[in-house]
């Protein structure tokens, strides 16, 4: 058997080992999760953090617009924790941590469905320069907002099933 044939065996073995214990695709034609697009109108949260959030869940479930069947209350906060590096060269580590919770009402039922935080952290460099340090903390908080929406997508996706279904 060739190393490639090997390889595609394995593979299969793999995929059928994932059938057996019930695993299904989150994004399946006539499920939960598909069902979601654009279904879900999310608040905008006054900032540029809150414009990318809401921009990255938008693109992943579309506008809701004003006659969707969920509204999603998302909440924005950010902590810095200074490291000092060098100080001769005024180099600070900062570590940047933040969070999104999220409260989906069902509008049909006037109930919140489903709710979730979710933590995670960057961290970025400072130095003598503000336009650089500006940048920098710009940079490091666009990527966290980033983080954040990907894995409130996963989770809202992953657990629709059991919320929107």
């Amino acid at each position: 058997m060739s190393l490639s044939d090997r390889r595609t065996f394995l593979a299969g073995l793999g995929l059928l080992g994932l059938g057996a214990c019930g695993f299904q695709p989150v994004l399946k034609a006539g499920g939960a999760a598909r069902g979601l697009q654009g279904q879900i109108r999310f608040n905008l949260i006054e900032s540029r953090a809150g414009f990318v959030l809401l921009e990255k869940l938008e693109k992943a479930f579309g506008d809701g617009g004003l006659n969707a069947r969920f509204q999603a209350k998302t909440e924005l906060n950010f902590e810095e924790q200074e490291l000092v590096l060098i100080a001769a060269t005024s180099l600070t580590r900062v570590t940047l941590f933040g969070g999104v919770k999220v409260a989906i009402t069902d509008t049909t039922k006037d109930a919140i469905v489903f709710e979730d935080k979710i933590r995670d952290v960057v961290s970025f460099t400072t130095s003598a320069e503000t336009a650089v340090t500006i940048a920098s903390q710009q940079d490091a908080k666009d990527r966290l907002v980033g983080v954040l929406a990907e894995r409130l997508i996963l989770q809202l996706n992953a657990t629709a099933e059991s919320w929107a279904g």
